[in-house]
């Protein structure tokens, strides 16, 4: 602690610190002097310190995710705020709805977020060489922990390698390596450690000098490392006499293993029966899936001498103490834990090859005991119903959880065949079964009902296949279980060895006639499962075997979505080439691109991209847009929304209506229907004259003789619309000139074409008024002129398109203002059973500084009825480009429309009034976006883009999404709109 170096570090002037040493050269204990230093000296600093204590035999565990995850919770419990921080109650309630785990960027991220609350942050990581079998793997892990930032300070210590030389060759090191006077002070201390009534410590006092000559002889074979020290002195404790001793350390072993294997003939030069039992305990602590208890290697010896169908009793148990001494310090126990390890990972290397013989062996008897420990009389009540006999049954029976979750984990390195009958007696102990299952399903938190979350009457076949057991199952389901077997959960054997990644127990059953599809209580199937883990072969068989790859589980989650999740490109890619959907949606709103963005896997969200996968529409689309541009994936994220800059640096366009092929742009080959705009959308009859229809819709003459015409204010399609006066009052009129169908010929019936049905919707206006409709004061004929003028209330302030022109866009509060009442307008008019078919900025009136409006213009106005029922559709292909609904220009010759045309052209406003430009454009048609406007509108492709739309709320654009919706049924209404709570927000 007093090195230059580490006092650096500590000071926080260095960013990383390399230890290495060799093996037993005490790098485990000086990184624990090195926390416990830090905890203490940064008790009253704005400092934290973690760390990571790799474990040979845990590699399996030792997951970047696991790892990850230990040292943001060590963050959390020092937390300065005391309580859990939202984004890890946001997380931890999005993956518990769905029964996912969090990904490594994730906790990445909120790791990183946590770790700024601190000046420094401390990583002392041990034994990083026992990380994984991978040294690049290791390496991988220290690089992306240490990209943190530099308020993190990492330590870490490993052994040699030239792998982890030359990745660590320009960082700074302190070699770890143990001094004489080091080993010296270590060995006086155990010295005086032994047992008094020891034969070693008996010696000592009869000869004090034989201790400094222990410690010098011992010392001088040490080769730096304390793990030999403390082997050698174990080598002389059972030694009978002095002169043994002193024998003993002229030939002290010079390397670890030659001292393991002398330790080793120690053990069998005990007497026949300890040396047995010592060969047993080592062998079955090699082979555990986990650290064994002394308490736990009491029962497991205990039902070595006991008689089948007996109970076992206290009285069974041998004595702890006897167990461990008897392997001659070859293994450790934690007092606290009383945990059992082999004294060090070398001594479990050497130990797995130099008893290679007799593992399987010791495979069996593991496999027997845990077996046999299962049907226990002892167990004959069946499952704990509560957490308090949980609780007290595994205080009772501390092997059961050992015995419930590994009994199938080491039968695929043994012969089965002669397990078979203890097999069948738990198969056959339905009691053993259920209560089997309970254990097994345990996690290690411990919270209200902790015990009872397990799946009821689980099927003896479906235990069996979480292990790789593909001879077994095959055998059990010739005995008589069923393929298709649930429990519960309604989970099937196949389900549960897909989820666990037992690819030869899935290709039995498949092969065996299970259910490819079958689904379990959250409709999940195999392929959700292996999919989930990332499982790339076990998705391959299960594609094969015809698996649907689009089926839904709970809240329409995909497999593609479940790969997504757990990061697994390889996955994705096998998944999108067998047919998945790429913009399949949950209940929310997300797809599989969404969340590879929101998550950061830049790779995945590329892959999408480049297969067809776009944003979709609304909420899910556009969190996941942010938040991808905050985590530096901008160049994705803009890659997957439309360019328009060609839109958006270019004023609002002036359009006009359009007519069946008047809409060129918009529709190429579509069939073209010989209808008309006008109310019946029939022609006049050749039988009615004009005058009859000047009669019926109360057309007059001599408007000349009562208006003066001043000045022109508006230009369409076939009619343009000037101010007047009248010539006696001096009031202030708008008129709309309709020329007739044959200019400077007299009018005939025939003109009046196109125009009844919008003389017929004034008329009735004038019975029903409503503020937000334009008024008509009088139609008349021109006899002379060959035209029709209606004489209509004027709007001072002109079209909104004006507005919207010359100020660029309008604040969500004034385009609120203004949709309030156009909304109102529409709805009284579809009450009427009118449809506008028309609505655009140009036809929207703005009548004072208030932004009072008017809709004007129903030229393509028609009457359908009070209900859009079947029969009361229209058909005429007509409408202005950029607005007309995607109903409209359906490429079929039996087109029918109703009412919510006028909520699609009122959304394209709505877009434009924020923004200032329209959604679809064909300036929008690029290489990377090649769609024409007609197939931009049918597709309902559009995007809010950047910098344009930051500054809207999300409100807004969900009211835009949900009126510019293509499935006509799922198009919100006017009324539903009014009551959007965008529209609902108090305006200033």
């Amino acid at each position: 602690m007093k090195h230059e170096k580490v006092c650096n570090w500590l000071e926080g002037n260095i960013s990383m610190l390399w230890c290495p040493g060799i093996p037993g050269a005490g790098k485990t204990r000086l990184m624990s002097i090195v926390v416990d230093t830090l905890e203490h000296k940064l008790a009253s600093k704005n400092a934290l310190c973690t760390y990571i204590y790799c474990n040979y035999g845990r590699r399996n565990e030792q997951t970047p995710v696991a790892l990850l995850s230990s040292l943001l919770l060590q963050v959390l419990r020092h937390s300065k705020s005391g309580t859990v921080p939202s984004e890890i109650s946001s997380l931890y309630n999005s993956h518990k709805k769905l029964g996912t785990r969090p990904t490594w960027k994730e906790l990445f991220d909120i790791f990183t977020k946590m770790t700024l609350e601190y000046e420094t942050t401390f990583i002392v990581i041990d034994a990083l060489d026992e990380y994984s079998e991978s040294e690049n793997d290791a390496l991988w892990f220290l690089s992306t922990i240490s990209s943190v930032g530099s308020n993190v300070k990492i330590m870490c210590s490993s052994r040699f390698s030239t792998t982890f030389d030359a990745y660590f060759n320009s960082i700074e090191k302190v070699e770890i390596s143990a001094r004489d006077e080091d080993i010296e002070l270590f060995l006086d201390s155990e010295i005086a450690r032994l047992p008094t009534l020891s034969s070693l410590s008996k010696h000592l006092r009869a000869e004090p000098d034989l201790r400094r000559h222990i410690i010098v002889s011992i010392t001088g074979e040490c080769q730096g490392m304390f793990l030999l020290a403390k082997l050698h002195l174990e080598s002389l404790l059972p030694k009978i006499n002095r002169k043994a001793v002193r024998l003993a350390l002229a030939s002290l072993p010079g390397t670890l293993n030659d001292t393991y294997s002398d330790a080793l003939k120690r053990i069998r030069d005990q007497p026949a029966e300890m040396a047995e039992l010592a060969e047993l305990v080592l062998l079955w602590v090699i082979c555990a899936r986990q650290n064994l208890t002394v308490m736990q290697l009491q029962h497991m010896y205990a039902m070595q001498e006991l008689v089948e169908d007996m109970a076992l009793e206290d009285d069974d148990l041998p004595d702890g103490d006897v167990l461990t001494a008897a392997c001659g310090g070859l293994i450790t126990v934690d007092k606290e834990s009383q945990a059992i390890n082999v004294i060090h990972y070398t001594a479990q290397q050497y130990f797995e090859i130099s008893l290679a013989p007799k593992l399987m062996t010791a495979r069996i008897s593991l496999t027997k005991v845990s077996l046999a420990y299962l049907v226990l009389p002892n167990f004959s009540t069946g499952f704990c119903t509560s957490d308090t006999a949980m609780a007290q049954r595994l205080r009772e029976y501390p092997f059961i959880e050992y015995a419930a979750k590994h009994w199938g984990s080491e039968m695929n390195l043994i012969d089965a065949g002669e397990l078979l009958p203890d097999l069948e007696r738990l198969w056959s102990n339905p009691v053993a079964v259920e209560m089997t299952s309970q254990v097994w399903s345990l996690s290690n938190a411990r919270y209200p009902n902790w015990s009872q979350e397990f799946p009821r009457n689980c099927p003896a076949l479906v235990l069996a296949a979480v292990y790789d057991l593909p001879a077994i199952l095959r055998q059990m389901i010739a005995n008589g279980h069923d393929i298709e077997g649930r429990g519960s959960d309604e989970e099937t054997a196949l389900i549960r060895a897909a989820t666990f990644g037992q690819v030869a127990n899935v290709r039995t059953l498949l092969e065996l006639g299970a259910e490819v599809d079958a689904q379990d209580y959250m409709n999940e199937t195999a392929l959700h499962r292996a999919a989930r883990k990332g499982n790339e072969e076990i998705i391959r068989v299960l594609i094969g075997e015809g698996a649907g790859v689009n089926n839904k589980a709970s809240s329409n989650w995909t497999a593609l979505m479940l790969a997504v999740s757990c990061e697994s490109l390889n996955a994705v890619r096998i998944l999108v080439e067998a047919g998945a959907e790429l913009m399949s949606e949950t209940e929310w709103g997300d797809t599989a691109l969404t969340m590879a963005l929101r998550s950061g896997k830049e790779n995945i969200a590329v892959f999408l991209a480049d297969h067809g996968a776009v944003l979709p529409r609304g909420l899910a689309g556009r969190r996941a847009f942010t938040i991808a541009c905050q985590r530096g994936l901008q160049h994705v994220a803009q890659r997957l929304t439309l360019d328009y800059e060609a839109v958006a640096g270019r004023p609002l366009q002036r359009q006009s209506s359009r007519l069946m092929g008047g809409l060129p742009q918009i529709v190429r080959e579509l069939p073209q229907e010989e209808s008309t705009a006008s109310g019946t959308e029939t022609e006049p009859s050749d039988e009615v004259s004009l005058g009859e229809l000047m009669e019926q819709y109360n057309i007059k003459t001599g408007f000349d003789q009562r208006y003066k015409i001043t000045q022109k204010i508006g230009n369409g399609h076939s009619a343009t619309v000037h101010l007047c006066t009248d010539r006696v009052t001096g009031m202030v009129f708008a008129v709309k000139v309709l020329e007739g169908v044959t200019p400077g010929n007299p009018l005939r019936a025939k003109d009046f074409k196109g125009i009844g049905g919008e003389i017929q919707l004034l008329r009735e206006l004038q019975k029903h008024y409503h503020p937000n409709l334009v008024r008509m004061i009088d139609a008349f004929a021109n006899l002379e002129g060959n035209d029709f003028r209606l004489l209509l209330s004027v709007a001072l302030k002109g079209e909104l398109f004006y507005t919207i022109t010359s100020r660029g866009n309008l604040s969500e509060g004034e385009t609120r203002h203004i949709f309030t009442q156009l909304l109102s307008a529409i709805i009284f008019l579809h009450e009427l059973g009118w449809v506008h078919r028309d609505i655009k900025p140009e036809n929207i009136l703005i009548c004072d500084d208030h932004l009072s409006i008017q809709l004007c213009d129903f030229g393509l106005a028609k009457k359908i009825g009070a209900k859009s029922a079947s029969d009361g559709l229209t058909t005429t292909l007509c409408g202005t480009p950029t607005y007309v609904a995607p109903e409209i220009i359906v490429e079929t010759p039996h087109r029918r429309y109703g009412f919510e045309v006028d909520i699609w052209s009122s959304g394209v406003v709505l877009y434009i009034c924020l923004c200032g430009f329209p959604p679809f454009a064909d300036e929008l048609n690029t290489p990377e976006n090649p769609y024409n406007l007609a197939q931009q509108i049918k597709m309902g492709r559009f995007d809010y883009p950047s910098p344009y739309w930051d500054p809207i709320g999300d409100p807004a654009l969900d009211l835009i999404d949900r009126m510019l919706t293509v499935y006509v049924p799922d198009r919100i209404s006017a009324r539903d709109c009014l009551t959007h709570p965008w529209m609902c927000q108090t305006s200033n």
